[in-house]
This record gives C-alpha cells, sequence and structure tokens, in this order.
C-alpha cells in the first residue's frame, strides 16, 4: 500500500537496562521498569537508546545549553527587553527532554520586564506516544506544568506543523515529517533566521537521513551572523563540510564517555533561495497591516476578524445582510476531518482545520454542542473502506480512551419505530450553531469596526485600508478589482428541522446528516446546482424521505418547524482559495472563500493562514497544502 502518512509513524519503543556483564542494553523486566530509575527507551529501528538513564539530563544540558551558550544569552535577550523572539530548530525531537529543558532554563532566565518569546522547532519522523513520554518523564523526574502541557496537546502522528502553546511564552513547533520532507514543506518568511541550531537524533552511522546535505542548506538559509550550533558528534559527514557552508566550528570536550563534541557559529554564507512556487506568496513580505477590510462577515469573515484582533491588527468587518447571513447560518454545522485511503492533501487539510477548530472550542466549549459524530458506510464510505480507516487512521491516534476511528454499535429508535443497530466508525467532530459560533468570534470587536448594513462591490470603497481579504462566500467572484477573481460552483443545500426526536444524540453521517439542536431534529442537507437561496418544500421532503428509508423513521411533513436554505460556494477541484491574490497601487488583496461544505472545518484554520501572511509569520500549513490553496493557481 501507498505510504499513507509520507513516513511519519509512531515511533516503537523498548524498554532496556545496561547489563553490565554484557556491558550492552538488554530488555528490562516489568519489576525493573516500575522500580528502577536505570532504564532507557530504546529504538530497535536504529539499534540505540534516546538517552543514557545515569545522566542524561547532564549530558542533554552539556551538549545543547551549554554548547550554545544558553544560560548567557537567554539572560542578555531578557535584559535587552526585546520583542522579537528567540528561535531554536532541532533534529530530532525524540522523548523531548532538549525541549524541556531549554523551556525550563528560558523561564528561570526571565524577569517582569521581558516580553520576548521562546519558539521551538523540531522535526521528528517517529514520534513517541503520549504514554511513553509520561512514563520517560517519571523516570528522568522532569514531570512539570510544561510536560503537562505538551501530553495534554501533543498531536497524533500525522504528517503536519503542529503547534503547541506550552505557556505564555513558549510556542513548541513540532514537524512530523521525514527531514528531508520537513525541510522542503516548512514555510518560514523570506529572512527568518534561528538563533540556535540543536543537531541530535540518532547518530550519523545509526540514522544517515537525518544528518543529509540539504539540512546545512536549510541552515545558511536560515542564520545570521552568530547563531550557534551543538551537535554530540564530530563525525566527518558533518565535520567537514560546515567550514564550506560559513560555519566556524570548534571541538569542545564530550561528555561521559565521548571524549569530543561539535559546536559551531555561522558568520557569513550565500547561496541561491529555493525556486519560487505558489507558496512563496505566503512568505513574501508584505506591506505593514494599518487597517485591514474584510468583505463578509460569514464563518470565514468572522473567523478571519477574530484572528487578526487577536493579533492587534484592527479589522473591520463589512456585510450588507449582517452577521452569518448566508449558509453559515445554519442550526447545525458539523466540523470533521476527511478520511481518505492514502491521507491525501485534501485529507490533511481537513485534518488541520479540524485541529485548528479543536483549539478555539477548547477554548470555548460552550459553544460546542457534540465533541464527535458516527460514521455510516455511504455512497462514498463504503464499509470496506471505513475498515481501512479504522486500520490506518487507528494506529495513527493516541487518544484510544477517545475510541476514535474505532467501531461502536449505535442504537436509534424514535417515536413509533423499531429500534435500529447500527455499525458506525466513531470520529472526531464538532457540532456548533452557525450563528452563535460567528457571534462569538467577533464579540469582542469594537462596535465601530463592524460594517454590518454595507454593501462593498469595489476596492475604491475601501480606500483607506492597505490590505482588503474577500470573504462573501459564493457572491465574492462579483466584488469588483483589476483583474477577475476566480470563480466558484454555487451549491445550494438545505437543512430542515423537526418537531421530533431519536434516542440517538451525537450527529450521525450517511449519505446525509441528522442531528439535535436545542431540542430539535436537524436533517439535510440537500446539493443541488443552484445559486437560489430561497425556502423549498421540496427540499425538505427529500430530506425526510432519505432519514426515513435510511433509518426506517416516520416522519412526515406535519413534523416540519423550520427549513434552512443555504448556497455554498465551492471551487473547481475542492479546495478554498485563500491566500494572496494581487497587489493593486496601495492595496494588497487577499482571497479568503470557496469552503463548500467545510466551512466550520475550515473557518479557523484559513484565519490563521491569512493572518500569519499578512504579518510575515510562519505558515502553520506546509507548501504542499499551501499551492493547493493558492488563489494564483487558476
Amino acid at each position: 500500500m501507498h505510504n499513507a502518512f509520507l513516513g511519519v509513524k509512531p515511533a516503537v519503543i523498548e524498554w532496556r537496562h545496561y547489563g553490565s556483564e554484557k556491558h550492552q542494553w538488554i530488555p528490562a523486566s516489568d519489576h525493573q521498569l516500575q522500580s528502577s530509575s536505570q532504564v532507557a527507551p530504546y529504538s530497535p529501528a536504529f539499534d540505540d537508546i534516546y538517552y543514557n538513564p545515569q545522566d542524561g539530563i547532564a549530558e542533554s544540558t552539556h551538549v545543547f545549553l551549554e554548547g550554545n551558550d544558553l544560560a548567557k544569552r537567554f539572560t542578555e535577550h531578557h535584559q535587552a527587553s526585546s520583542t522579537a523572539p528567540f528561535k531554536i530548530f532541532e533534529t530530532g525531537f525524540g522523548t523531548g527532554l532538549n525541549f524541556l529543558l531549554t523551556a525550563k532554563l528560558w523561564q528561570q532566565s526571565s524577569n517582569s520586564n521581558s516580553h520576548s518569546k521562546l519558539h521551538y522547532w523540531s522535526v521528528e519522523q517517529f514520534p513517541i506516544s503520549p504514554e511513553d513520554l509520561r512514563r520517560v518523564y517519571q523516570i528522568l523526574g522532569i514531570e512539570s506544568e510544561h510536560t503537562e502541557q505538551l501530553l495534554e496537546h501533543y498531536p497524533d502522528a500525522l504528517p503536519g506543523v503542529h503547534e503547541i502553546t506550552i505557556a505564555e511564552n513558549i510556542t513548541l513547533h513540532l514537524l512530523f515529517y521525514p527531514i528531508e520532507k520537513a525541510l522542503k514543506e516548512v514555510a518560514l518568511p523570506e529572512g527568518y533566521a534561528f538563533d540556535a541550531w540543536y543537531l541530535d537524533g540518532f547518530a550519523p552511522s545509526k540514522n544517515p537521513d537525518m544528518w543529509a546535505k540539504s539540512l546545512l542548506h536549510f541552515m545558511v538559509l536560515h542564520s545570521a551572523r552568530g547563531t550557534s550550533l551543538s551537535t554530540f558528534t564530530v563525525a566527518a559527514a558533518l565535520r567537514k563540510p560546515l567550514p564550506h557552508y560559513g560555519f566556524e566550528i570548534e571541538k569542545r570536550p564530550g561528555f561521559g564517555r565521548k571524549r569530543d563534541m561539535l559546536t559551531a557559529r555561522f558568520t557569513e554564507k550565500t547561496l541561491s533561495t529555493p525556486r519560487p512556487t505558489l507558496a512563496t506568496n505566503y512568505i513574501t513580505p508584505r506591506p505593514q497591516a494599518q487597517k485591514v477590510a474584510i468583505v463578509g462577515a460569514g464563518l470565514a469573515g468572522c473567523a478571519l476578524a477574530h484572528v487578526l484582533h487577536q493579533e492587534g491588527i484592527e479589522a473591520h468587518l463589512y456585510d450588507a445582510n449582517g452577521v452569518c447571513s448566508g449558509a453559515s447560518n445554519m442550526p447545525s454545522l458539523v466540523g470533521m476531518p476527511v478520511m481518505s485511503i492514502d491521507h491525501n492533501a485534501y485529507s490533511q487539510l481537513t485534518f488541520e482545520g479540524y485541529r485548528h477548530l479543536h483549539r478555539y472550542l477548547t477554548q470555548n466549549p460552550e459553544l460546542a454542542q457534540s465533541h464527535f459524530a458516527h460514521q455510516l458506510s455511504n455512497a462514498k464510505y463504503s464499509q470496506f473502506h471505513l475498515e481501512q480507516y479504522q486500520n490506518i487512521y487507528g494506529q495513527q491516534c493516541w487518544h484510544h480512551d477517545k475510541a476514535w476511528f474505532q467501531f461502536q454499535t449505535i442504537e436509534l429508535s424514535a417515536e413509533n419505530s423499531q429500534t435500529q443497530n447500527l455499525k458506525a466508525l466513531k470520529i472526531p467532530a464538532f457540532q456548533v450553531n452557525g450563528k452563535a459560533f460567528c457571534q462569538h468570534l467577533i464579540s469582542h470587536l469594537p462596535s465601530e469596526q463592524l460594517h454590518l448594513k454595507t454593501s462593498i462591490r469595489n476596492a475604491e470603497q475601501l480606500e483607506a485600508f492597505n490590505h482588503i481579504v474577500i470573504a462573501s462566500g459564493y457572491q465574492s467572484p462579483h466584488f469588483h478589482w483589476s483583474k477577475s477573481l476566480p470563480q466558484i460552483a454555487p451549491m445550494r443545500g438545505q437543512l430542515t428541522t423537526l418537531k421530533a426526536h431519536i434516542n440517538h444524540q451525537t450527529p450521525i453521517n450517511y449519505d446525509g446528516h441528522i442531528a439535535h439542536c436545542h431540542n430539535q431534529l436537524v436533517i439535510g442537507a440537500t446539493f443541488d446546482n443552484s445559486a437560489d437561496d430561497s425556502v423549498q418544500r421540496d427540499s425538505s421532503l427529500l430530506n425526510i424521505e432519505q432519514v426515513n428509508q435510511r433509518f426506517g423513521l416516520n416522519f412526515n411533513e406535519k413534523d416540519i418547524i423550520g427549513e434552512h436554505p443555504g448556497v455554498r460556494a465551492t471551487s473547481y477541484d475542492r479546495f478554498p482559495f485563500c491566500g494572496y491574490f494581487d497587489h493593486n497601487q496601495e492595496q494588497t488583496l487577499w482571497l479568503n472563500y470557496g469552503f463548500g461544505a467545510r466551512g466550520l472545518c475550515y473557518s479557523m484554520l484559513c484565519a490563521e493562514v491569512i493572518t500569519n501572511a499578512i504579518l510575515g509569520k510562519p505558515s502553520p500549513l506546509p507548501k504542499t497544502i499551501l499551492s493547493r490553496l493558492s488563489p494564483l493557481r487558476v
């Protein structure tokens, strides 16, 4: 089978202790694992331990913290009251020991006047499970608030750029990719330079891929004069080419049995930059955002206004019909990832979208009416496919206690109908009320920044803004600009609410959707190639017919108490148009539409993608996916 997760696989961990008689690491007994601190996680794939339990903390401190002179540099950075972040890049996250020691030192060096943040980037192809990580931290005696934050928000073993806020001033960026893929995919702005490099991972003889020459090229592109480097190895494969790439190297005493280690400082070296792609538009410097105008107050526009406001940017929201007046205004919206056998680009995007939605709703739990959904076989997902998804996604996800991607038997019945037992795959999902969600997103915006009875047709109406974002759904291409905006296909849909109940409370997906919302049953939705957003009784009758046939229910027209039409904006390839589009005189135009039926899933992610591009910050998405989102792809 095709490698569905770009080479990212959960690490296979064995626990071992050092056998003095045989002078080698041998499997630890259950008793040793429970009672001894002298056990270590061992990787059979690389035939090596992750750290020496006798002095792993001291070794990590000596090689990486002291090797980069971080105690002094952190203190000076905080004392200077610099607002610039301190940035570190690590090859090989492993147990996270280097990160946790670095984070602890950063906090210890801080002072009340410091507003600087630590941004720690780390690559890992074989992430260790949170259960094994917790055991590592217990054995090492380094449990703390930092370890709890890391474990609570630790991502599943899915490829991507996973951002975790460890503390208000510490952000961890986990790149779950093979090293070569990570270096190609991470979307860093031009001139983004790291202050220190940790070259870790297993030794070059054990894991040569981690020490590829492409790493040195990447380091040159993202180093500045004085950027430091440290590593435990002095292997010729690294030591010899470093001077050619502008690093002045120095051998230092190693730790324990290792006689030498290597440190270096970057001086100067010019290399050709990578060939521009569509993803380059997301990391190209843009005019400083003074005021941003957002046209459209649905999911896309409200989410973007919220994220910009959180970043301190003055965002003005325009919509002639008020907040959430179009397809976003549905009583029940469900945001969930899309599964595929090969975890393709579209699936990766939806999983990222779900993850960003999860972060927002975790902070605002009152908005979520459900935290999961049940997927039945249908025209898109056959039972055979669902069983494959259980296998491939179940292996990559840690949260077995939540039974994600596992089959469950659910009972479904309603008044005057027989109970049905259904085999369904439990998947992560969120259900919200569309209008309540949008209103919450913009609840902190000043009233003078909300222009909810104002129709915007062209850029001349927004001459006070140097950045404009079009987020008005299927009407977006009608905005007048010097060149035509990408076209979308309008896809009409209608939900129907019934004065009825079923015993199963969480959303169920089949060829349609059924869920409870405020003591009402919501069913649907239809898909029609139309821009007609008027109520159509035939659509409701079709919804009733489908749900009755699938579940043996007896609903009829008399049960209808609400009908909710909307027109989705669908792109030609199903990917949204999200990103830079054009610059005209003093204004930069961005697009944020074409979400199709994935509006809730994409809302928070696309808002962050555009916000980071405007502000010149690293993108939350890899370059391959960014290219698929670019409005310039057509």
